[in-house]
């Protein structure tokens, strides 16, 4: 499982006053404690700043890269931002997000090509959200066409199906689910990644719901997750989930974090 640490976002309002006020020492921090926490990628989004967000990504990508050793996720919705951020990054990174939508499938293609990043594709289109696990299968199978037509490798491709708050549809958490199983049934040479956060927003005991749709998706295949490392019991979800999925071989990873963490409440 990739896990790639979501702190650094500007809908944060600490993060947007820390970008606000250049505040190299909050932001570092951040991005530290995520790493020792167990991060292998750091998602960075400035989006909220949107007038200031392509000169706040060329300052805080090296900033970043310049204290941790991670490579990061350049997340924007703007195709201009991400270009600056491939630029400025040091390594791989990902780039956050491509789609089937015309105008947004036309710019970043080229970038794709040029930096050649792992790519996080959201299952979406012009015609909205999904609303069914065979429409986000579909939507899946399109995008891989049309990365092959253009000749990028779809094994550098994470497929997110779109986890969507489930206090706006009670439905949503098993639509993602039955999403996720149909694409790794049907496409199972394809990698998935998903934004667990985003099932909880708006609810209470948000870290819970968080940690209940990450156990079922790692059960059902998922391959990198955007959430907060720094969430002691969603990394013990995490081990635990992949030791029950037969995932861990002699519980290794599972007995390891264990010893850790007694370690660390002894100390």
């Amino acid at each position: 499982m990739i896990i790639i640490g979501e702190r650094l976002n500007s809908s944060r309002r600490a993060i947007r006053v820390a970008l606000d006020n250049r505040d190299k020492d909050f932001l570092i921090k951040e991005a530290l404690n995520q790493a020792k926490a167990g991060a292998h990628y750091l998602d960075v989004n400035v989006s909220a700043l949107a007038e200031q967000e392509i000169e706040l990504l060329r300052w805080l990508v090296p900033l970043i890269q310049s204290q941790v050793d991670l490579p990061l996720s350049i997340d924007s919705p703007n195709p201009e931002a991400l270009a600056v951020g491939l630029a400025v990054h040091r390594g791989r990174p990902f780039l956050n997000s491509l789609t089937l939508e015309k105008n947004r499938w036309t710019a970043l293609i080229p970038l794709i090509k040029e930096y050649k990043p792992l790519v996080i594709a959201l299952c979406l289109d012009e015609s909205g959200l999904p609303d069914s696990p065979e429409k986000t299968l579909e939507l899946a199978q399109r995008i891989r066409e049309g990365l092959e037509r253009e000749g990028i490798d779809v094994t550098s491709v994470y497929f997110d199906p779109l986890v969507r708050p489930v206090g706006i549809n009670f439905k949503a958490g098993v639509l993602f689910i039955q999403s996720l199983r149909l694409i790794k049934l049907k496409l199972p040479d394809i990698k998935t990644v998903a934004g667990i956060s985003n099932v909880s927003f708006g609810l209470p005991r948000r870290s819970l719901l968080n940690r209940m749709l990450l156990a079922l998706a790692v059960e059902a295949g998922l391959d990198a997750a955007i959430f907060d490392p720094c969430d002691g019991e969603m990394m013990a979800t995490l081990k635990a989930a992949q030791a029950l999925a037969g995932q861990d071989n002699y519980l290794k990873n599972f007995l390891k974090f264990m010893r850790e963490k007694k370690s660390e409440s002894q100390g």
